[in-house]
């Protein structure tokens, strides 16, 4: 009974320390799914001038915080109907990776560069990727997935 109780101490402590945390934190994009069609082997392509859609993550929270954003190519059960997972990430550049001390209601704004390699085996190929933005230097991390869907022209 005692060791019940001191447990219940512990789990309602981590909540009163955890919960206004978390609710400190958050993050926001308009860059949750976009789709590139047409794209041509061979052809490099800008999300902000093909697009008029540079990723841009704005920091919804309460404090500045540190934020990095990286590629993640997607598991099979993640992938949408019809889409492959990109062949390389090589194909996906980022203008700017790192952002220091991003205020609350500010965002982090970088462009995505997507380059087709050219070998006629990608025409009419679909493919998917994820970019990971996420807070780092903080005990609870924040992080937003999105998706980058990639149509390539066929014959």
């Amino acid at each position: 009974m005692i060791r019940l109780i001191q447990l219940t101490v512990v789990l309602l402590l981590l909540a009163y320390i955890c919960i206004p945390l978390a609710e400190a934190g958050g993050l926001s994009t308009t860059f949750s799914e976009v789709t590139l069609e047409n794209l041509e082997i061979g052809q490099a392509y800008s999300t902000k001038e093909t697009a008029g859609l540079p990723l841009a993550v704005m920091n919804t929270g309460k404090q500045a915080v540190d934020l990095k954003v990286e590629l993640l190519l997607p598991a099979a059960e993640e992938l949408k109907p019809a889409f492959k997972s990109i062949p390389d990430l090589s194909w996906i550049k980022l203008e700017k990776t790192d952002f220091q001390g991003i205020k609350p209601n500010e965002s982090a704004i970088t462009d995505v560069i997507i380059s087709i390699p050219n070998q006629r085996q990608y025409k009419g190929e679909q493919y998917q990727v994820f970019i990971w933005s996420h807070t780092t230097g903080t005990s609870i991390g924040i992080g937003l997935k999105s998706k980058l869907l990639l149509k390539i022209k066929g014959e």
